[in-house]
């Protein structure tokens, strides 16, 4: 009998890109990169066209200000603060709306199964909630310290749309709870796991400045080039951080709520699938 159960148990699948177990930082940025390398077409492409539509909206703002990348790190004036406010905001928003894509992939190595493609109502719930979690970003980023509190606050809403099939306000919900829960560890990984990308963009930034100072460019040609590199960066790091909500969104579960040991009893009576993964 022992071995009949011990022969069901390992129908879940022990899919080493999402461990069942508490991780370190480290092994959570690990397992994003994972995530995102498996799942590199989809979130990659979708994450370029967000930043590309999201320079879209700076580059005037920046030429408005006669601010260029170009030219170097700018000063923080008033104009440029508020530019730099709408950044964070518009950051935010991006990467919450990459969260089905990183949450179809948690799904996958924990279940080894996709999830059921989304329906509309799981689309405007997304939309929602990533809105929402844009504007504690913005604000808290225009104000100064208060971003280490709105850019976490709802970071965690599309992946639990995705994975936990919530709606908008449930979604938002769980993801206030994850994120402020465990004397704040959500929230603090989210933060570093930021500022990790943000020291990694900004290095390749600077290495882009002085690349430019080796190339006879005019300077329409340089800015767009610039913007282009920007925008290659930004994809990646803002899919590696949705992968990131992703990963964290599961071992939460599993540190806090027993995710794996219920798993685990559940794959005795019924093949794993995505549904396991759903709000119970």
């Amino acid at each position: 009998m022992e071995r009949a159960a011990s022969s069901a148990a390992r129908r879940l699948p022990r899919d080493e890109a999402l461990p069942l177990r508490p991780l370190t930082l480290g092994e959570l940025l690990d397992t994003a990169s994972e995530l995102v390398r498996r799942r590199a077409v989809v979130l990659l492409a979708a994450a370029a066209v967000l930043a590309l539509l999201e320079q879209a909206v700076l580059v005037p703002w920046r030429l408005s200000l006669d601010i260029r990348l170009s030219d170097g790190p700018a000063g923080l004036s008033g104009g440029y603060w508020l530019l730099l406010a709408a950044g964070a905001g518009l950051e935010a928003l991006i990467i919450v709306w990459l969260g089905p894509a990183a949450g179809g992939a948690a799904v996958e190595a924990v279940t080894g199964k996709a999830p059921p493609r989304a329906r509309m109502r799981a689309g405007v719930a997304t939309a929602l909630v990533g809105v929402v979690a844009a504007v504690p970003a913005a604000l808290g980023a225009f104000l100064g310290p208060v971003w280490l509190l709105g850019y976490p606050l709802f970071g965690l809403a599309a992946v639990a749309v995705t994975i936990e099939r919530r709606g908008p306000l449930g979604a938002l919900r769980r993801a206030t709870g994850l994120a402020f829960r465990g004397g704040m560890r959500g929230a603090a990984v989210r933060v570093v796991g930021y500022f990790s990308w943000l020291l990694i963009r900004f290095a390749f930034y600077l290495g882009l400045l002085a690349g430019l100072e080796l190339l006879p460019l005019p300077d329409v040609a340089a800015e767009w080039l610039m913007v282009g590199m920007v925008v290659a960066a930004n994809a990646l790091a803002y899919a590696s951080l949705a992968a990131l909500d992703a990963a964290l969104l599961i071992e939460s579960r599993v540190r806090l709520e027993g995710l794996d040991l219920w798993l685990t009893g559940a794959a005795r009576h019924r093949e794993p699938d995505p549904e396991m993964l759903a709000a119970r």
